[in-house]
């Protein structure tokens, strides 16, 4: 099932991923997929409210519309909840620091193919004394199959 979804980007995100697009003859939602799976690698703790792309000229923003398998939705909000940021500042984010190296990886071919890398959802609860934990796998650890 494909869920289509809005990202709301400036309009200098959009022209780094145009670019990328074109350099690699690929579609901008591939390369949006990859670099926010690169994203989920990273070890972000926050404990405030959800943060936005700092504002600026309603000009400067473009709607880019994604389509997503339900997988990928799902770890779109999962970021959300745990990065304490929107998609779309996780996007931006996510550009600044990964396009250039996913291009190179691209180019020598060493980007890989695996268009459903965390198909595999794990949910896990425990329970201890009177606190609910929740863990949440994208993918199954090698070591949870032993």
């Amino acid at each position: 099932m494909k869920i289509e979804t809005t990202l709301y980007v400036h309009r200098n995100i959009l022209d780094l991923l145009n670019r990328g697009a074109a350099e690699l003859g690929v579609s901008r939602t591939l390369i949006v997929k990859h670099l926010i799976q690169q994203m989920m690698s990273i070890d972000r703790r926050a404990y405030s409210g959800i943060k936005y792309q700092e504002r600026d000229r309603k000009e400067s923003w473009y709607r880019l519309h994604i389509s997503l398998n339900e997988y990928e939705y799902e770890y779109c909000l999962d970021m959300r909840k745990f990065f304490k940021m929107s998609v779309s500042y996780i996007l931006a984010w996510a550009v600044l620091i990964y396009l250039g190296t996913m291009i190179k990886k691209f180019v020598n071919g060493n980007l890989g193919t695996d268009n459903y890398r965390f198909v595999n959802y794990l949910y896990v609860c425990k329970i201890y004394d009177d606190s609910i934990c929740w863990q949440i796998y994208w993918g199954i650890p090698q070591k949870l199959l032993h």
